[in-house]
């Protein structure tokens, strides 16, 4: 077994703390694991990132070749297409859908959404709301880990037993939150599989995961068949464009209209 993936995002996002969960969860499983780093600049907003080689046997490099990673785990979605060239082709691009412009040039949303759209296995959310609401903006790095939880080698089990040890340091209510934070990434990732096994589009999903402020925990079976129906409805499309569109979280017990979002 041989898995690569790229962690990236900007300074202060929390990059290096994803992988930190992610090789100590490796190592419990008894894998075997590389990483090599970019810091990019010093400052808060510059590049970060993180190649993590996993396998059962031992890794003879740190470098990912192109075309062989696994997954692009990302916080941060122009940060996530600078590594589409290192995908396999059936790998993943899971990424928070808010973006932080820390560049002159930074591409306009409306050019940028239509490629990360594109990307045939995507899972893109609001990794910096759902944080928020779980009771730490910072830990939308864990939202993005949970995202992503569901395409990892190892147990999400794992994976919370190592973010508790990376935390605990600093008090039960923060170990809470990013505990909480990651079972909301996880329950926004089994939601757009669910989806997509369902025959819902892929751009269709990431409009709607993006938007949907979900809670600690999977959504229920009914849930996810009301918003199937929903979506594969002769109008499906334009409710979902238009959900995203407005820009505003909607709570996923409502299949409510695009145009007047429900706050969650």
């Amino acid at each position: 077994m041989n898995y690569d993936l790229v962690i990236c995002g900007v300074g202060g996002q929390g990059v290096l703390s994803i992988a930190w969960v992610i090789d100590h969860a490796a190592h419990e499983a008894g894998l075997h694991f590389k990483q090599s780093e970019v810091h990019g600049m010093a400052q808060r907003g510059g590049a970060v990132s993180a190649c993590v080689r996993l396998s059962d046997r031992p890794v003879a490099s740190d470098l990912i070749a192109q075309g062989s990673a696994s997954l692009i785990l990302s916080v941060e979605p122009l940060e996530a297409l600078r590594y589409t060239q290192m995908l396999r082709p059936d790998g993943w691009i899971v990424t928070d859908i808010t973006p932080m412009v820390n560049i002159p040039d930074y591409p306009p949303v409306e050019k940028l959404y239509p490629v990360l759209f594109s990307v045939p296995h995507l899972v893109v959310l609001d990794a910096t709301q759902l944080a928020k609401k779980a009771g730490n903006l910072k830990a939308q790095n864990m939202v993005a880990l949970g995202a992503a939880a569901r395409l990892l080698p190892f147990s999400t089990e794992s994976l919370e037993r190592w973010i508790t040890a990376l935390f605990e340091a600093k008090g039960e209510r923060i170990v809470k939150a990013n505990l909480n934070a990651f079972r909301k990434g996880d329950a926004a990732s089994r939601f757009g599989a669910a989806l997509t096994e369902a025959g819902v589009p892929g751009a269709m999903v990431a409009q709607v995961t993006s938007r949907l402020q979900f809670p600690p925990h999977p959504l229920h079976a009914d849930l996810v068949a009301d918003w199937t129906e929903r979506l594969q409805a002769a109008d499906g499309a334009d409710f979902a464009r238009q959900l995203f569109e407005a820009g505003k979280a909607v709570k996923p017990e409502r299949v409510a209209e695009p145009t007047t979002p429900v706050a969650a």
